[in-house]
């Protein structure tokens, strides 16, 4: 996040200096460019050459999807997402107290490894990891196959995707979980999906009307948006 805004910043700091503000001559002007796009540039680097950790004890697991490392990173569960706990003054969703102590009896004191993929950090600076354990299963997996979490895909990470997918439709075969327990307030006739997001929304939906329409995909029912490896919009919670 940190490094997009500086780099948002930079033809705003390039124009500022060239042509606004400063009234100099033309090798300070190159100078002044030079030094922006060196800083600008090391930021860049040590942003792709940061080492992260491959193994690590959790000591803490905040939530279903998310926990916390020896040392303090917090990791976040990659192509997943379980079903939130109740926090502060937000009210909790279907099965999240569920998810949590599932999370804390698989993950907590365990020794496990990290595998990254494309994105390695999401905005709130959170490793994103699929997470193995010592017997070398992946924790993400498990997860979806209990039914406590649902297959979440946010391209471009996408290395596990269908390996989570099949622990999905098993889960969601077999009514596992959340699926057994948690049902939505009104059933549609059908659902609109993006093909590009992997996100499927009721049909009043703005976010689903916006959707270019090569990239629809409709359902019949949520079962089938699930099937087909869709997450639930987090605007219109179908």
């Amino acid at each position: 996040m940190k490094l997009t805004r500086k780099w948002q910043l930079l033809p705003v700091m390039m124009d500022f200096c060239l042509r606004r503000k400063f009234n100099i001559n033309m090798k300070i002007k190159k100078a002044i460019v030079f030094l922006i796009l060196l800083s600008v540039s090391l930021i860049s680097y040590r942003a792709f050459c940061e080492e992260l950790p491959e193994v690590g004890k959790v000591v803490w697991v905040d939530d279903g999807d998310t926990f916390v490392l020896e040392g303090g990173e917090k990791v976040r569960l990659l192509g997943i997402n379980c079903p939130e706990k109740p926090h502060k003054d937000k009210p909790g969703e279907c099965f999240g107290y569920e998810a949590t102590r599932f999370a804390i009896k698989l993950l907590k004191r365990k020794k496990v490894r990290l595998e990254y993929d494309r994105i390695k950090r999401d905005r709130y600076h959170r490793l994103l990891a699929y997470v193995f354990l010592p017997s070398g299963e992946m924790a993400n997996a498990i997860i979806v196959r209990k039914g406590f979490g649902y297959v979440l895909t946010v391209p471009p990470n996408k290395k596990y995707r269908a390996r989570l997918l099949r622990a999905q439709r098993l889960a969601l075969d077999e009514n596992l979980g959340m699926w057994k327990h948690c049902k939505p307030e009104k059933e549609e006739y059908y659902y609109i999906g993006n093909l590009r997001s992997y996100i499927f929304h009721r049909p009043s939906c703005k976010f689903g009307k916006m959707t270019s329409s090569k990239n629809v995909i409709t359902f019949s029912t949520r079962k089938q948006a699930f099937y087909q490896g869709f997450a639930p919009c987090r605007r219109c919670k179908p």
